[in-house]
């Protein structure tokens, strides 16, 4: 992480919003009540200004597409209306981050008349990219010093003018890392920013707070498609602990990349799929509708409209209490994780979070039928019984850890209990 991040951010929700499909401004600030009462700390705006015109991908182009940094899209609504927005957000106790795309701009941004010398450019030169079908947009050449400065520059404009808290940086790992850098540096006399980047690269954490956690969600994602194993997905927080052990990773099961996890997942299943990324360590990413279990992805080139009263309202209470209780259990915001051992290792995960004399414990069943599963724990415990609570049926739970240090368990779907034991 970079020296002066706070090891609280491993405790926040991001929600992921995407004002276009809300209609504006205003209807966001009408949803944030209820967004608050998720227990959501930080929204997330995807990108708010004038979208490109030319090879404009679907009817209204992509929100990634950006013609001027500088401006916001005037059918989201006006200047006013996202100062409002944000104070809004700020009453209640919520920060606001902002959708940062430095890699490139539309092919008809304001940048390419005024600073052509900015831009990326073929053996012919003419403006080019690094990815070949991203035809919407050209990259940036950051050879040339005065555009980092109007970069930073544009930061600092959102921040003076609107008071935006932090920003989420769109494809971080294509831009050097020595802008980040510099970039954080010159903020940081204007407001103590929160810097959240789209990669999974670990270097990046000398510039930024937190970084996608690509590198088990790019695992899961196979093992959706039926193409990687479940164990090598839990295997994966094993390596992480070696290697990203203090750093802060953002975990999620959707965002706007992807599927929606409920297409994904059966939904008597869904319940142990959130509960897992719930006790997972490291900020949690919500994208718009998550908390509803909705299925269909939202188009972010077309015209696009939320319904949440189409929603499941049962599951929306069910992840905020989720939310809630990693809060507020010790084990969960800031404890230890370990990957247990299961004799069920192509059907089930095992998670333990430890701090502070407590524990929490999850299992999850992603078979087909129920199981009788064994976890090991690894010399933690041994001969002991277990007084616990469950968090599923909220009654007290007791278990055994035989002297080999294993338990059985039997299980439908998942088990989350929670405990305290002496001297873990």
């Amino acid at each position: 992480m970079a020296l002066d991040t706070s090891k609280d951010l491993e405790q926040i929700v991001i929600y992921e919003v995407f004002v276009r499909a809300y209609g504006g401004f205003a209807n966001v600030e009408k949803d944030l009540e209820r967004i608050k009462n998720l227990n959501v700390d930080i929204l997330w705006f995807m990108p708010i200004h004038p979208v490109g015109v030319k090879n404009r991908k679907g009817t209204l182009g992509s929100p990634y597409a950006i013609r001027d940094y500088r401006a916001l899209d005037p059918s989201l609504g006006t200047d006013e209306d996202f100062k409002h927005l944000v104070k809004s957000i700020h009453d209640l106790g919520m920060k606001a981050m902002m959708d940062v795309v430095f890699n490139h701009m539309a092919v008809d941004s304001i940048l390419v008349s005024t600073h052509p010398e900015w831009f990326m450019r073929d053996g012919n030169g003419n403006p080019t990219r690094k990815v070949a079908d991203w035809v919407d947009i050209i990259d940036f050449d950051f050879s040339n010093s005065g555009l980092s400065s109007y970069l930073i520059d544009t930061l600092k404009f959102w921040v003076k003018t609107y008071d935006i808290d932090g920003f989420r940086c769109d494809v971080a790992g294509l831009v050097p890392v020595a802008f980040w850098n510099r970039a954080r540096a010159e903020l940081l006399s204007l407001k103590n920013l929160i810097w959240l980047s789209e990669s999974k690269d670990p270097y990046l954490y000398q510039a930024f707070d937190i970084t996608y956690d690509y590198d088990s969600y790019d695992i899961l994602k196979a093992y959706f498609n039926g193409k990687e194993s479940l164990s090598n997905y839990a295997a994966n927080f094993e390596y992480q602990k070696q290697i990203f052990d203090d750093h802060i990773k953002l975990r999620f099961l959707e965002n706007h990349d992807q599927e929606r996890v409920a297409k994904y997942v059966p939904q008597n299943r869904l319940r142990a799929w959130t509960v897992l990324l719930m006790v997972q360590k490291g900020a949690t990413l919500l994208y718009n509708g998550q908390e509803f279990a909705c299925k269909e992805k939202p188009d972010i080139f077309n015209e696009f409209h939320f319904d949440f009263s189409k929603g499941d309202v049962g599951f929306q209470n069910f992840t905020r209490e989720m939310i809630e209780l990693k809060k507020t259990t010790p084990a969960l915001s800031h404890g230890k994780m370990n990957v247990l051992k299961t004799d069920r290792p192509t059907s089930a995960i095992s998670v333990l979070r430890r701090a502070d004399g407590t524990l929490v414990l999850y299992i999850g069943n992603f078979g087909d039928q129920p199981e009788k599963i064994t976890i090991d724990f690894d010399g933690i415990f041994s001969n002991t019984y277990i007084h616990a609570f469950d968090h599923v049926k909220k009654i007290p739970y007791t278990f055994y850890v035989d002297k080999n240090g294993k338990a059985v368990f039997d299980l439908e779907d998942y088990i989350l209990i929670s405990a305290y034991k002496e001297g873990i």
